[in-house]
């Protein structure tokens, strides 16, 4: 099990989580992203997605949403 820090809480506990580490994942793959493409994208560290995807931290609900709507539209195409 991951460690989390105090102050952050154990994020992947945390049971109103928009998207869980292995949604995120699966996500990913359905996209054709790397984890590092995947960070550019979306404008963040890549650091930020590691802690993501470990599941280390919380995956904030805009960016859940937006991975989805990107679901949504390539599906459409």
């Amino acid at each position: 099990m991951p460690t989390c820090q105090a102050k952050a809480g154990c994020a992947y506990l945390d049971p109103r989580m928009p998207m869980t580490a292995k949604q995120l994942r699966s996500a990913l793959k359905r996209l054709g992203l790397t984890q590092v493409a995947a960070a550019a994208r979306l404008g963040i560290a890549p650091r930020t997605m590691r802690y993501w995807v470990a599941g280390e931290r919380r995956i904030p609900e805009p960016v859940a949403i937006l991975l989805r709507t990107w679901i949504k539209e390539r599906a459409q195409h």
